[in-house]
This record gives C-alpha cells, sequence and structure tokens, in this order.
C-alpha cells in the first residue's frame, strides 16, 4: 500500500491505525478496509432511504378506504389485503397447504415451492395475480370463451387458476434449467401437474419452452396476455427487453383484449438497469406502445402505511423459505430495500385499441 493509499484509508476508517502500526500484511489490511468501506456504504444508503420515506410521509401523506373498488394501475399498497375482492381471489390462490403436497403420492414433493403461503400472510406476489385476475373480471375475459398467454410465466399458481375459470391458457418462459430454476423449473413443460397446488383442468394449460420477446403465435390470437414480475429481466438497454416483450403482446393480442403486466418500480426515483422509476415507465414503455393503452391514469403514490412496512433484501430474500410465520406476520412484504433502493411492485394495465 501506499503512503496515500494509507493516509486515506486512515482518514475514512481511523480505526486501522492500529492494524497499520502492528504492520500486518497490506492484504489482511486491504480486506478490512473493504469490509469497512462496504459497512459504511450499507449505513449511507440505509439512511438515505429512511430520510426519503420520513419526508414521504411529512410531504405527501397518502391513505385510502380498503373497501373502495381497487384502482388497477397503480402501486402495492399493504391495506388491499383489506380489500374484500382481493382478499377472495388471493384466499382461492392460497387453498393449497404443505399437507396437501406431503399426502398426494401422485405429486413429487418440492420444499422450493415459494407459493405454498400460509393464508393471512401478505406477500406482493399474491397481489400482483390478484389484481391481474380482478382487471381480467372488470374487462369481462374471465370467461369460457377467453384464451390467454402468460409470458415470463414460470409455473405460478395464477396458472392452474386460470385453467380452471378460463378456455386455454398458454404459459411460456424458457425453462432451461440454467436460471430461475426455483421459479421456472426445466421440467415443467412436460410435468405441469407435478407443480399444480390444486386439482385443474389440464386439458386447459399447455406449457411452451418461448422467449418472451419472440413469440411464435400469430397476430390477433389472444384475450389476455399477462406477465408478472419478469419483463424487466428480459435485459437490453434502456429496458429494450421488456419494451420488445411488450410489442409482442400488443401484436398477439385480439382488439379489445387485455395486457395485465406487473413489474418492478422504484419509489425513490434510482437509476436502474432493470427496475423502473418514474421516468423510465413511462419513456422506456408505456410511451412507446401504439395499440396499447393504459385502462386508466397510471398512479405512482405509495401509501403511507405501505411506507411502514420497508423491509431489508437480505431478509426478504429468505421470506418464503426460511423465515417462520411469526416473522411473516410482523414483516409483510411489499415493500423492499435494496442498499439506497425502494422498491416494489406495479400493475400495468393496458388494453388493445
Amino acid at each position: 500500500m501506499t503512503l496515500k493509499t494509507k493516509i486515506d484509508a486512515v482518514r475514512r476508517h481511523p480505526s486501522i491505525i492500529k492494524d497499520i502500526i502492528q504492520c500486518k500484511n497490506a492484504e489482511e489490511i486491504r480486506d478490512k478496509i473493504r469490509r469497512l468501506d462496504e459497512r459504511q456504504a450499507e449505513r449511507q444508503a440505509e439512511k438515505e432511504t429512511f430520510d426519503f420515506i420520513s419526508y414521504l410521509k411529512q410531504t405527501s401523506p397518502y391513505y385510502i378506504n380498503p373497501n373502495d373498488e381497487p384502482k388497477l394501475n397503480r402501486l402495492c399498497y399493504v391495506e388491499d389485503w383489506k380489500n374484500i375482492e382481493i382478499k377472495k381471489i388471493i384466499s382461492e390462490l392460497q387453498m393449497v397447504s404443505l399437507s396437501d403436497y406431503i399426502h398426494r403420492r401422485d405429486w413429487e414433493m418440492n420444499t422450493n415451492i415459494i407459493n405454498m403461503r400460509t393464508p393471512g400472510l401478505i406477500h406482493r406476489k399474491d397481489w400482483e395475480w390478484a389484481l391481474g385476475i380482478v382487471a381480467m373480471r372488470r374487462f369481462g375475459k374471465l370467461t369460457k370463451n377467453s384464451k390467454a398467454i402468460g409470458i415470463g410465466a414460470g409455473r405460478e399458481e395464477v396458472l392452474f387458476y386460470l385453467a380452471n375459470n378460463i378456455n386455454h391458457v398458454y404459459a411460456t418462459d424458457l425453462y432451461d434449467a440454467k436460471n430461475w430454476k426455483n421459479f421456472a423449473p426445466s421440467d415443467f413443460p412436460e410435468n405441469p401437474k407435478k407443480y399444480a397446488p390444486f386439482p385443474y383442468k389440464e386439458d386447459a394449460l399447455t406449457v411452451l419452452r418461448m422467449d418472451g420477446t419472440r413469440l411464435e403465435f400469430p397476430s390477433e390470437n389472444f384475450d389476455i396476455a399477462f406477465s408478472f414480475s419478469s419483463i424487466e429481466h428480459f435485459g437490453g438497454k434502456n429496458h429494450s427487453g421488456a419494451l420488445k416483450s411488450l410489442r409482442e403482446i400488443e401484436r398477439v393480442l385480439k382488439r379489445g383484449g387485455i395486457a395485465v403486466i406487473a413489474t418492478e418500480y422504484i419509489i425513490n426515483n434510482k437509476e436502474h438497469p432493470e427496475f423502473f422509476n418514474g421516468l423510465t415507465i413511462y419513456s422506456d414503455l408505456i410511451n412507446k406502445l401504439e395499440k396499447l393503452q393504459l385502462v386508466e391514469p397510471l398512479d405512482l403514490r405509495i401509501t403511507t402505511n405501505t411506507l411502514d412496512t420497508v423491509i431489508d433484501y437480505s431478509s426478504a430474500i429468505y421470506w418464503d423459505t426460511y423465515m417462520d410465520d411469526e416473522f411473516k406476520k410482523t414483516h409483510p412484504l411489499v415493500l423492499l430495500r435494496v442498499r439506497d433502493i425502494l422498491l416494489t411492485s406495479v400493475m400495468l394495465v393496458f388494453q388493445k385499441h
């Protein structure tokens, strides 16, 4: 280490003077400095995000009546779990329990099934599915005459729900066993029943390996297209992968069909290559679509009560797999802090004109 490097390090972390005096080797000192820098950056990020939350509470308090008819194009609110319509759908999606998997001999037990949540727990993924179903019902698409396509659909519980409620569902994803194997297992196309959380109409679900930016279907083919927190992972500069997928959805939807899209939204407007903020949700996505139009204005406010639920990413990634129900009851998974980013789900419902 040069003298200048040592001086700069001591200015940032006076505690390393002792290590220098004790003539510890340079690699040990560098390692300690790196850890101290990371800790300092984390503390700064935490302070910044909580300062933002305090500022938002003071300057833009926002409350909703959970008994009102839910808006479609907006962020996820903790109050939604008190809304009768949303609660009912979530309850229908959670009708399965872990014991059902254990005692069904024709299903292979998979302890990594993430959507086996205890009823009453609050997780934003359930909200995405439920509000998506609300939108389908509201526009008269949840009927035995409707055909739907899911993009980046993995093995989500909503696929089986829709198979029981519409004419046919096509689930598409890469299913390549390289990435997201817990969410999109490679054997799902051949054996969706293995992952079914409840009995479903098996001839109403077709699972296909397909790139979400190149949908191998003719134009004007579907009444519903849906994607829940997938398009942000499709890559490209300025969210070009997500846009390409939306344009494909625009193409394969029938006129009057709806697209139900949930994605990741940064409430404190930080920039991110995958997640959207208040600028990029319009500039990189909404404003670049021609025939898909939002069914109502997009409301990017977040409720004050939701701001109180923020959970660190370090806890959120283990929420489904390792955290017990007592932890989950007091730590809803709605608003996440990823270093200096505050992140939640946003729903976008479009209709093709």
